[in-house]
This record gives C-alpha cells, sequence and structure tokens, in this order.
C-alpha cells in the first residue's frame, strides 16, 4: 500500500454524566447500570470519538452533521447504529485499518473493563487493529473534572 492510499484521522468526544440512573456504554460496551452519561444519545463518548476519528480521515464532516442534536430522531440513538451508518457510509471507498483510543476519566475506574471494550470494538469494526489506553485527570478540573469522561480517537484507514 502506498501512502496515498492510508489516511487518518482524529475524533474527540466529552459527556457529563447523568444525575440519575443510566446504563454506562463505553465502545458499545455496557459497563454498569448506573454511571451513564447525558448526551442525546446513548451517551457513548468513545464510539461519538472513535466515529468522528472515521468521518475524519475519509473527509465526511463529524458525526454532528448526520445526527444533529437539534433533530429528535437521534434522541437517545443507540451509538452503534451511528457507527454502522458510518461504516456503511464508507464501505467499497474505504476500510478501517487501525483505532486508537484515550479515555479520560477519574472514574469510574474503567482498567478491568479495557479487554472488554476493545474486543467491542474489534467486533464492531471488524478490525483486529484495536488500542485502549486509560489515563486520569489527577483530579484536574479540565475536561468536565470528575463529573465527565472525555475520549480521544484516532483512526487509520485505507483506499479500496
Amino acid at each position: 500500500m502506498s501512502e496515498r492510499e492510508y489516511y487518518s484521522g482524529l475524533g474527540f468526544d466529552v459527556h457529563s454524566f447523568a444525575n440519575e440512573p443510566k446504563p454506562l456504554i463505553l465502545g458499545g460496551a455496557k459497563l454498569s447500570d448506573d454511571n451513564g452519561l447525558l448526551a442525546v444519545s446513548d451517551g457513548d463518548v468513545l464510539l461519538h470519538a472513535v466515529c468522528d476519528a472515521i468521518c475524519g480521515a475519509c473527509c465526511l464532516g463529524d458525526i454532528g452533521d448526520y445526527f444533529p442534536p437539534e433533530d429528535d430522531s437521534s434522541k437517545g440513538i443507540d451509538s452503534k447504529n451511528i457507527l454502522d451508518f458510518i461504516l456503511k457510509k464508507i464501505d467499497g471507498h474505504f476500510r478501517t485499518v487501525n483505532i486508537d483510543v484515550t479515555l479520560i476519566a477519574d472514574r469510574p475506574k474503567l482498567k478491568g473493563y479495557k479487554e472488554q471494550i476493545k474486543n467491542s470494538l474489534i467486533t464492531l469494526l471488524g478490525t483486529e487493529s484495536v488500542n485502549i489506553k486509560i489515563k486520569s485527570k489527577e483530579q484536574l478540573p479540565i475536561l468536565g473534572g470528575a463529573d465527565a469522561i472525555a475520549c480521544i480517537a484516532v483512526a487509520g484507514v485505507a483506499g479500496c
């Protein structure tokens, strides 16, 4: 594969915790029945960042272009459906080669969920090249402090 056939994109998302019991879903994996994130969709901050990274690599804007927050049809949408939509848009033009993700959170402790999240992403994306990193905010008030989870994702895609 030549350099011209490989593209990369960067995605970012952040959501605060909901003030009500709601499932915590990261990378398509349900991690708990509470500690969920506040969002128009299911709040899967990781899949949102991955989708935006893929969109960036393929020059497709961002997921807000396709699922605007003010559109009632986006309310409560499963983020796996957002990813499926993006993957269908690139089908036949690009294929996902690798994904590198950094989750940034002080709570809950996510280290024990790393393999579950990775395996979910491998299944959803159809690629084995998935890397997950988990970082603490060191209790600094950045990116929503302890009241939020942020995610940065880099996607590598190849042209078909």
